[in-house]
């Protein structure tokens, strides 16, 4: 593809910090970021020389490229492993010039994967970070957002004397603990045929070889975490389970996989969408499934990258949204281009525009479906 233009611009994400927007031949990328992060992340940050950027950037314009020549320009013109010069600048362009240069669509929909209830990093009363339903009985993707969009209301109306308001991510905020929470969610998840899953985002209360859940008065070590997470998974029939344990344990995430082989056990800041990081995930036996976050790598190639290595081993890739949001629904097309299974992408507030994009999109596809677990 030529590039004729390119621009850059400050805007605001959800959380009303600055984030980056870029355009490139009038096609538009915005960069998110994330509250809970992994340390192996590529570096998401608002650079103070933007105009400079630009100019940089626009120093391409005129040259013919394909999405990998790009990014690795990208990647030249930042000179860093993590993207720690030009931080957001590098994700915005790389989905700007994905968005330019087209989408190669497949026919298979994800399922959304909808958070409905938050707390820890994110705002909320539980030291588990996300309460996710899994619309597992939807035979089409319309169905599938009617399903969560109903388990969100009807928690509002059973549960209005506990609802405090709602969080970063759009998630309800409870009164409840994370077991309490649990019990409530699984009684509205059975009405609407969704399963239950969780992402405890367990780095974030893990420190000196603990895990401490304040919201439960309760303590671990990585043997009793493990027991713990396995009585949610029996008692509460969970049908994925994220960053279980500190992202830097392949060996808790190894056990506890070999232990549920019909559960997503999911790495996000274990993998942080790095192929490498990935790697050594297979060769630990670690999760069967990984998140899929463009920015935690920094451009478009690399995060195909971990999703190609992703299919060769059997796991399955989750994209996902992150809490601090744009109206950007690039990861709603690259589900399809893709084919990933399941979108991560909430219920509520601006992270709608993905699943708008999507009900969009089901509509103008012929022989589409939606995907079987």
């Amino acid at each position: 593809m030529k590039i004729d233009s390119v621009k850059l611009r400050k805007i605001l994400d959800s959380r009303t910090n600055y984030t980056v927007e870029v355009e490139i031949n009038g096609f538009s990328g915005k960069a998110p970021s994330g509250a809970s992060t992994g340390t192996h992340e590529a570096k998401c940050f608002v650079p103070e020389d933007l105009e400079g950027l630009e100019e940089e950037l626009q120093q391409l314009e005129g040259e013919v490229l394909n999405q990998r020549e790009f990014d690795r320009r990208l990647r030249d013109i930042d000179g860093s492993d993590d993207f720690s010069r030009i931080g957001a600048v590098g994700i915005a362009a790389s989905l700007a010039f994905k968005q330019a240069s087209g989408f190669d669509h497949g026919k298979e929909f994800p399922l959304p994967l909808s958070n409905v209830i938050g707390g820890g990093e994110h705002g909320g009363n539980t030291s588990i970070q996300e309460f996710l339903v899994l619309p597992v009985e939807a035979e089409t993707f319309p169905e599938a957002i009617e399903i969560n969009r109903k388990i969100y209301q009807d928690l509002k109306e059973d549960y209005a004397h506990r609802i405090q308001g709602m969080n970063d991510e759009g998630a309800l905020i409870t009164s409840m603990d994370d077991e309490q929470t649990l019990k409530a969610l699984k009684k509205i998840a059975d009405r609407h045929g969704a399963r239950i899953g969780l992402d405890v985002a367990a780095s974030e209360f893990y420190s000196e070889g603990k895990y401490s859940l304040g919201s439960l008065r309760q303590e671990f070590d990585a043997n009793e975490q493990l027991k713990f997470i396995q009585h949610l998974i029996d008692a509460y029939d969970l049908v994925y389970v994220e960053d279980p344990f500190d992202q830097e344990d392949f060996r808790m995430h190894a056990k506890l996989t070999s232990q549920n082989p019909d559960v997503m056990i999911c790495g996000d800041d274990l993998f942080t969408t790095s192929r490498d990081r990935l790697q050594e995930g297979v060769d630990h036996g670690a999760c069967n499934s990984l998140i899929i976050k463009p920015n935690q790598i920094g451009t478009v190639s690399d995060t195909e990258d971990a999703v190609e290595l992703a299919e060769e081993e059997d796991y399955t890739p989750v994209i996902s949204h992150r809490s601090g949001e744009t109206c950007d629904s690039t990861i709603s097309d690259l589900a399809l281009e893709w084919n990933c299974p399941v979108i991560k992408a909430g219920i509520a507030d601006i992270r709608i525009a993905k699943l708008n994009r999507l009900l969009k999109l089901w509509d103008e596809t012929e022989d589409r479906e939606v995907y079987r677990p």
